[in-house]
């Protein structure tokens, strides 16, 4: 589904894991640039790569 998302960014808090993941991985999906935060900056760099 496109939401039109393209080209917009957003800031994801929680975004390592669970819903702001999910989250995170939708926007980018549909286009979008995530700004994504987290508690542990590995587990943020190993979910920034999973997210391109």
């Amino acid at each position: 589904m496109d939401l039109g998302l393209k080209d917009r960014v957003y800031i994801v808090t929680g975004a390592t894991r669970g819903l702001g993941r999910a989250a995170a991985a939708e926007l980018v999906a549909d286009g979008a640039k995530a700004v994504i935060t987290g508690r542990d900056a590995e587990t943020a760099a190993a979910a920034a790569a999973d997210l391109g």
